[in-house]
Formats: structure tokens, C-alpha cells, sequence
């Protein structure tokens, strides 16, 4: 056996192996870097397309286009919310507790849409028209008074065809006892304590019922007179 004269690495106390096995010589062939053409494995760098001036002109169009739907579409909600909702001051406190003197309403126009469809008005003995809903009891509602030339608002107590009866400071509404929590005081009334609410009008009170001129007073309130419904108030 040929003897092997080649230099041995020393092992000392605290190297790290690949310390101890690497040698002086050159690497293996096999370890040589792997060389790459960078500029021939790379694609080529495009520039990126020009528009067109007809290509430029339609992109402005669109987004003009775009612009002009924005506008509409908000000049379209502020209609909407113009013709929806409407600002009412509470004068008074006949609604007391649940509405104070100087609060602000918000009034919902279209809680009673009215539909008429003027067009057929000249065919007789038809009419096309009504409302989608009406006041349910219970409804705060803002309407124009039947008996002086203001707005009021007040509770819907009595829907129409209905009677509406006060007997020892208790409301009755068709011979039954109605629960009014929100009333305020005692509900008095004059002489006449029974009322029978005609077709198309609603028996109102206010909530604060020793401090309300309402319908204990003999009046009662036409559907047309309807401004809305209270939505919410601050």
C-alpha cells in the first residue's frame, strides 16, 4: 500500500467540522459557479404602448360619463329627501312627555302617500286614487288643524268607523280599554265623552291630556289634512 503523503487536517477542540474537512487545494470541478448570459436568458424590455389621441378622447368621454351619472344621482337623492322628509318645530307642550316645547320633528311625508290619478277624473262615477298606507293607532302624527290655520301634532287614538269613549279618566275604543303608557295627567273631557269617528278622519289627543285641545273637542282630523308621521325628533 503506497503511502499517503498528503497533509492531514489537524482536529482541535472547538472547530466546526466543515472547518476541519475543508483543505487548501482548489474545489472539485463539480463546485465551479454556474455562469448565465444574463442579457440572453432576460426577456427583452418592452416600452410600454402609446394611446392613441382617439383612444385618449374616449377615455376622458368615460370618465365624464361617469361624472355626469355621479351628479344626477345625487341631485336624485336630495330630491328624494326633499320630498320625503320635512322639518317641523313642536310649539307647546301638549305632547308632553314624549315631545317638549322647541323640540325639532322629522316628519316622514311619505309614511301616507297619496296616489291620484288625475288622469281618468273625466270618466264618471270612477275614482282612481287612495293612499298606500294610513295612520295605524299609536302614529305620532303632524297635520294641518281642521279648525284654525295651523300645523298640530298629535297621537292617532281613534281610526275611522270606530268609537272612542272616556269613562273615569280611561280611554275605550269600541268598548275596549285602551293601554296608553306615554299619556300624561288625566284624560278629562266636557259633557260629551263618546264619539263615533266618521269615514276618512282619525280621533287624535295629545299625549299630555290635562293641557291638549284635540278631538275631545269635537273635531276630528280628514286623511287629506295628513302631513306625515313623526320619525324621529331632537
Amino acid at each position: 500500500m503506497a503511502d499517503d503523503k498528503r497533509e492531514k487536517p489537524v482536529l482541535r477542540r472547538g472547530m466546526a467540522e466543515p472547518d476541519w474537512q475543508a483543505t487548501d487545494g482548489p474545489p472539485p470541478a463539480s463546485l465551479d459557479p454556474i455562469r448565465l448570459d444574463v442579457k440572453r436568458d432576460l426577456p427583452p424590455i418592452q416600452a410600454a404602448p402609446q394611446e392613441t389621441p382617439a383612444e385618449r378622447r374616449e377615455k376622458w368621454a368615460r370618465r365624464a360619463r361617469w361624472g355626469v351619472a355621479g351628479i344626477v344621482t345625487l341631485a336624485a337623492l336630495l330630491f328624494i329627501l326633499q320630498a320625503s322628509l320635512q322639518g317641523f318645530h313642536a310649539d307647546g307642550v301638549s305632547m308632553e312627555p314624549t315631545l317638549h316645547n322647541g323640540d325639532h320633528i322629522v316628519v316622514d311625508k311619505l309614511a301616507y302617500p297619496r296616489l291620484d290619478f288625475g288622469l281618468f277624473d273625466w270618466v264618471p262615477l270612477i275614482d282612481v286614487g287612495g293612499r298606500w298606507a294610513t295612520p295605524a293607532r299609536g302614529d305620532i302624527i303632524v297635520f294641518k288643524s281642521p279648525v284654525e290655520d295651523k300645523e298640530l301634532v298629535k297621537r292617532v287614538i281613534g281610526l275611522p268607523g270606530e268609537n272612542v269613549a272616556i269613562w273615569n279618566s280611561v280611554v275605550y275604543v269600541n268598548g275596549k280599554r285602551l293601554d296608553e303608557p306615554y299619556a300624561q295627567g288625566k284624560t278629562i273631557c266636557d259633557q260629551i265623552c263618546s264619539w263615533d269617528v266618521p269615514d276618512g278622519q282619525y280621533f287624535v289627543m295629545g299625549d299630555n291630556r290635562e293641557n291638549s285641545a284635540d278631538s275631545r273637542e269635537g273635531w276630528f282630523v280628514p286623511v287629506d289634512n295628513l302631513d306625515g308621521k313623526k320619525l324621529f325628533s331632537y
